[in-house]
């Protein structure tokens, strides 16, 4: 199964990509504590500030991962860390079996790559498939509304500042409205809800879904999921995402308050439409949101509150700033050095060393197999490589092996012979 990893993924890419992914997870703790500072100290700020930070944090840890995956990609393959002992006893354990599962994780990292790459294509094809589902509302059980709404969108549109077109059809799949596109934006309304509202209620509900195409969210949503499908397994960066999302709609709940002046009129019309909340697309902008929430957007336009952080949200940060110190306090005097070279002998564990000295046998192992690969192999390394592989060797073979070891044993002692009779000369006066 090892080969055909290597066939499928160079085993250099793999290195890089499983230790990028490792470096994304320690990456994603740091910008948790962000994410918290962001959401505890801007509890009095606007929702507009809120939400271009959340995105800021966002960008970051995207350009971050890049540039590690792109020096990941280009640095040499870099020793195994290997911690020395010193007089600090068992704090360096903490250290250590960190590093043993690093280490472990980087020798299986074709594994973990694929594995990886397996749940990504996974969600990609969810990720198309929401596209797909989109294209359909656009398309399925639509019809066009009264020219008196459609030039009352038009208008709306230029009063936010929106110089495109945005069109106004109603659907019958849909039971809450949802802005749609960015190039050729539109709105979906559930067929009836014009007739069965009052205008200023419409009109409330509509520049709600404006407000997400003047903001451009959609543009946003896409680099969510996107940042979603490629780190799946890391929890910051969901908990970042579902910050964002919610501040989007308070964002866009502001926008519309601001303009129909009447807010008690907007939540009512909120309220009506949450009944009737069922899943919406990924990539759709509803206007109950997604994942729920409605409840926390009445709270915040009732009482004039941001969300803070609740018990859980403090309950995880405190236990990571907690983990956090432990490792700090348990990190040796001395900083674990890498040991490139054979001079540096430092007093290894038998279990590491064991390790290691595996791991150069797996790596001489798939020298000669490539060797073998490729016809390039003298005599002496393709026996070497049968000796390796438990095979079954002839009597001929065996008498070669037990000859080269008797030249070999000999050379040596002929070598150490003449550096004694050296060192003997230089200690002739």
């Amino acid at each position: 199964m090892g080969n055909n990893l290597q066939q499928l993924l160079p085993e250099n890419i793999a290195q890089a990509i499983c230790r990028t992914l490792i470096d994304s997870l320690w990456q994603g703790l740091m910008m948790a504590i962000l994410i918290g500072a962001v959401v505890l100290f801007t509890r009095k700020s606007s929702a507009a500030k809120r939400y271009r930070l959340l995105v800021g944090l966002l960008c970051l840890f995207t350009l971050s991962f890049i540039f590690t995956l792109v020096m990941a990609l280009n640095s040499k393959p870099n020793v195994d860390p290997v911690i020395q002992n010193n007089s600090t006893g068992h704090v360096v354990d903490i250290w250590e079996l960190l590093n043993y599962n690093i280490l472990f994780i980087q020798k299986h990292a074709g594994v973990v790559v694929l594995i990886w790459l397996i749940v990504v294509c996974a969600r990609s094809f969810k990720m198309l498939f929401g596209f797909y589902a989109i294209e359909r509302l656009k398309r399925t059980g639509v019809s066009r509304v009264g020219a008196d709404w459609q030039k009352k969108v038009d208008a709306l549109a230029q009063t936010i500042g929106i110089k495109r077109v945005v069109l106004l059809l109603e659907s019958a799949i849909i039971k809450v409205p949802v802005a749609i596109g960015y190039l050729k934006p539109l709105i979906l309304v559930p067929v009836g809800m014009i007739n069965a509202l009052g205008p200023r209620e419409v009109e409330a509900i509509l520049l709600h879904e404006l407000a997400h195409i003047r903001r451009r969210d959609y543009l946003v949503n896409l680099l969510q999921s996107f940042v979603e499908t490629i780190f799946f397994f890391n929890p910051a960066v969901l908990w970042l995402s579902t910050l964002i999302r919610s501040e989007r709609e308070h964002c866009c709940d502001d926008v519309a308050v601001s303009h129909t002046k009447n807010k008690i009129r907007y939540i009512s019309a909120l309220v009506h439409f949450e009944e009737y909340r069922l899943s919406t697309p990924g990539y759709a902008l509803a206007l109950t949101g997604k994942g729920g929430g409605m409840m926390q957007r009445l709270e915040r336009m009732a009482a004039n509150r941001n969300r803070s952080l609740n018990k859980l949200e403090v309950a995880g940060l405190a236990l990571l700033l907690l983990m956090s110190s432990l490792f700090i306090a348990a990190k040796p005097n001395n900083r674990p050095e890498l040991i490139p070279k054979a001079n540096k002998t430092a007093p290894l564990s038998p279990e590491l060393r064991k390790y290691l000295h595996n791991k150069e046998l797996a790596a001489r192992i798939r020298f000669l197999e490539r060797k073998e690969a490729a016809g390039t192999a003298n005599k002496s390394e393709a026996l070497e490589l049968l000796r390796y592989q438990n095979k079954p060797i002839s009597p001929e073979l065996r008498k070669f092996f037990q000859e080269r070891e008797r030249e070999m044993a000999k050379q040596g002692r002929a070598e150490q012979a003449t550096m004694q009779r050296a060192r003997s000369k230089d200690s002739l006066p």
